[in-house]
C-alpha cells in the first residue's frame, strides 16, 4: 500500500517535470534503477532562464495530461558498479581533551585538643634588699703632727703623770695601733681628791719644769688663790665688752673645744714672745689656757686682743701685779694666764654662782679650779657625761696633750663662766 502511493506520487512529479520541459522525464515513470554511488557529490545545474520557462508554461498548463496507465516494472539486471577510488584524507589526530577528574578532597583529620600542661617555674627566691642610710661624713681632719718632748728640757711631774700607764710600743707602719682613750679615774684613798692632783704647772712664766721651784716662785703660787669678785671691787673704768651668752653659742665652743682634742700636745709653760692680735705659741705645744683661746679663736674670738685692751685700761684690777709684780700689760702672756682670764670673765659679766649639780653646768661654759700646790686650772664643758658620776666631762690639758676628763667630781670648780662677747661691743673694745 505505501509502495503504491510512493509510485503515485512520483508519476505526479514526473508529469509536472514535463510540464516544465524537463528532458529527462519522457516516460513518466519512476525509475527503480538504484542510483549509483557517487564517490564526490556534483553540484546541480543551474536553474532554466525564466524567460523560456514563462514562454512554455502557459501552453504545457492548458493541455491536461493524457492518463497513461502505469507500466508494469521490471526487475533491472544488477549491474556491477565499481566504486571509485576515494582518495581517503586522514582525519587529524585530534588527542583526547584529558579528563580531569574530580579529585576528591583531602581528608584532613580535625585537630585534636591535647591538654597542655602549665609550664614548670623553678621558685627563685627573690634578693632582698635592705635600705642602707646615707650620712655625710665630713673630711677627716689632716693627722697632726706629734713631736716628741725632748728630755733634757721637760720632764713630766706630778701625781697623775706617775699613775697614768706607760706609753705602748709603737705599732709598725702597715697598720698604726688606735690612740689609746684616757679616761680619769678617781683614786681610791681617804685623801682629797683635790690634793691627789699634782698638775703641771699651767704658768708660762714659771719657766722650765724639771728644776725645782725657787722661793720667789713659791710665794707666787701661795698668792694665786681665787678671790672671788676681787676684780670687780678693784674698781676702775668698766670693759667696753659685755657677755651675751646663749645655749647656741655653748654648742659652738663645745664643738670648736673638741675640734682641739689631741694626746700628743706638747705640755710647755716656756714664756715665748708671739705676735698682736691673734698670736699663738706652736700648734704642737700649750698649756691649759691655750685650749680655752684656741677655741673662742675658732669662732672669731681673740682673747688676746680682748683682755689685753681691758688690762691698758684698768691694769690694778688685775693680780699681775700682786702676784707677778708686773707694772704694765703685756701681749705675749696675759691671755694665757688663767688668773687674768677669770678676772677678765668677771668684768665681762659672765661670773655666774658654782653649780652642785650634773644639770646645772652647760656646754660651753668654762670652769677654774685649784689643784694641788694651788695651781690654777681651766677646762671647757662638753655634753659627754662620765657613765658613772653623770657628771659632764671637760676639755682641758693637764700634761698628757688635750683630752676630755671628769674633772668636776674630781676636785670642786672655784670659778663658773658664761662668757660670750655681744657683736655690738665688740668692736668698741678693741678701739
Amino acid at each position: 500500500m505505501n509502495a503504491n502511493r510512493f509510485i503515485g506520487a512520483v508519476a505526479l512529479a514526473g508529469t509536472l517535470a514535463g510540464c516544465a520541459g524537463t528532458k529527462d522525464i519522457g516516460t513518466g515513470i519512476a525509475s527503480t534503477k538504484p542510483a549509483p554511488v557517487e564517490a564526490v557529490k556534483t553540484p546541480p545545474p543551474p536553474p532554466a532562464a525564466p524567460s523560456q520557462a514563462a514562454d512554455a508554461l502557459p501552453e504545457r498548463v492548458a493541455a491536461l495530461p493524457r492518463y497513461t496507465p502505469a507500466p508494469v516494472a521490471v526487475a533491472p539486471e544488477p549491474v556491477a558498479v565499481v566504486p571509485e577510488p576515494v582518495a581517503v584524507v586522514p582525519a587529524p589526530v585530534i588527542a583526547p581533551a584529558p579528563v580531569i577528574a574530580p579529585v576528591a578532597p583531602r581528608y584532613v583529620p580535625a585537630p585534636v585538643a591535647v591538654p597542655v600542661s602549665p609550664p614548670v617555674y623553678e621558685a627563685v627566691a627573690e634578693p632582698v634588699y635592705e635600705p642602707v642610710e646615707t650620712v655625710a661624713v665630713a673630711p677627716a681632719p689632716p693627722e697632726p703632727v706629734v713631736r716628741q718632748p725632748d728630755p733634757s728640757r721637760y720632764t713630766s711631774l706630778g701625781d697623775l703623770d706617775a699613775r697614768r700607764a706607760p706609753a705602748p710600743a709603737p705599732a709598725p707602719k702597715a697598720a698604726p695601733a688606735p690612740q689609746p682613750s684616757y679616761v680619769m679615774v678617781a683614786p681610791r684613798q681617804s685623801a682629797p681628791l683635790s690634793r691627789s692632783m699634782a698638775p703641771i704647772r699651767d704658768d708660762p712664766q714659771d719657766g722650765r719644769n724639771s728644776r725645782r721651784a725657787a722661793n720667789s716662785e713659791t710665794r707666787q703660787h701661795a698668792n694665786k688663790g681665787y678671790r672671788r669678785n676681787a676684780a670687780l671691787r678693784a674698781g676702775g673704768p668698766k670693759p667696753k665688752v659685755r657677755s651675751n651668752f646663749t645655749p647656741a653659742f655653748g654648742m659652738k665652743l663645745e664643738q670648736a673645744a673638741l675640734a682641739r682634742l689631741n694626746p700628743g700636745i706638747r705640755y710647755d709653760a716656756r714664756y715665748v714672745k708671739i705676735g698682736y692680735p691673734w698670736g699663738d705659741v706652736d700648734e704642737s705645744t700649750g698649756v691649759c689656757s691655750d685650749v680655752i683661746v684656741r677655741s673662742y679663736r675658732k669662732l672669731g674670738i681673740d682673747l688676746q686682743s680682748l683682755i689685753h685692751e681691758d688690762m691698758k685700761r684698768a691694769f690694778h684690777a688685775y693680780p699681775s701685779k700682786r702676784i707677778y709684780g708686773l707694772k704694765k700689760a703685756d701681749p705675749n702672756i696675759d691671755h694665757r694666764r688663767v688668773v687674768n682670764m677669770e678676772a677678765f670673765f668677771e668684768r665681762t659679766g659672765a661670773s655666774i654662782p658654782i653649780g652642785s649639780s650634773p644639770d646645772d653646768f652647760l656646754p660651753g661654759d668654762v670652769l677654774t679650779w685649784r689643784l694641788s700646790g694651788n695651781e690654777p686650772h681651766v677646762g671647757i664643758v662638753v655634753s659627754d657625761r662620765d657613765p658613772r658620776s653623770g657628771y659632764p666631762l671637760v676639755v682641758h690639758n693637764l700634761g698628757a696633750g688635750v683630752r676630755k676628763d671628769d674633772l668636776i667630781t674630781l676636785s670642786k670648780p672655784v670659778g663658773h663662766f658664761r662668757f660670750a662677747p655681744d657683736s655690738g661691743t665688740v668692736v668698741a673694745s678693741l678701739r
